[in-house]
């Protein structure tokens, strides 16, 4: 990628990023300004031990998808930011630059035919952060009414770092 592809890019995050923000949940910890790893950690050991302090069973179910950021479909991306109203200047380069790619694999001398590409981010571009946490929020909203742990009237069911995720409930 081109550095002025990464300006270009740049630019188009800083104005879309004030509509994927607020999508994006409470529970992610993975791409989000001022959380990370400690928060993480924190939030889980917090619960856990609150679950022990009222001698409740917590099952947790660890997640690690493979290959994650390979498997984000474009199609499905680019209806969710039609649905934020992106800009469509902004999306047509996104759709152009981002996913409009082919690529062809070179063995020696021989070259095979080019294929679409048509899932996965970029690796080291500034838009595939925010676009995998985007696209995330999709499947992990399915989880919404699930129920989990209640800590201060709130139910937690989840908890995530990027791919990373954590299930959570109680046994009642």
């Amino acid at each position: 990628m081109s550095h002025i592809t990464k300006i270009l890019l740049k630019i188009i995050m800083l104005r879309i990023r004030n509509k994927i923000k607020p999508e994006i949940a409470e529970e992610q910890c993975g791409f989000v300004e001022d959380k990370g790893t400690p928060n993480a950690m924190y939030i889980l050991r917090t619960l856990i031990e609150r679950a022990l302090e009222v001698q409740k069973d917590v099952y947790l179910c660890f997640i690690d998808y493979t290959k994650a950021f390979d498997r984000v479909r474009h199609d499905e991306i680019i209806t969710q930011l039609k649905q934020l109203y992106i800009d469509g200047k902004d999306l047509r380069i996104i759709k152009t630059i981002y996913w409009e790619q082919t690529a062809a694999m070179r063995i020696e001398n021989k070259t095979s035919t080019f294929q679409d590409i048509k899932r996965g981010v970029r690796q080291g571009c500034v838009l595939s952060p925010d676009l995998f946490s985007l696209y995330s929020e999709i499947i992990m909203r399915n989880l919404e009414n699930h129920p989990g742990i209640k800590v201060g009237g709130q139910n937690i069911n989840n908890l995530r770092y990027a791919d990373d995720t954590v299930l959570i409930a109680e046994n009642k």
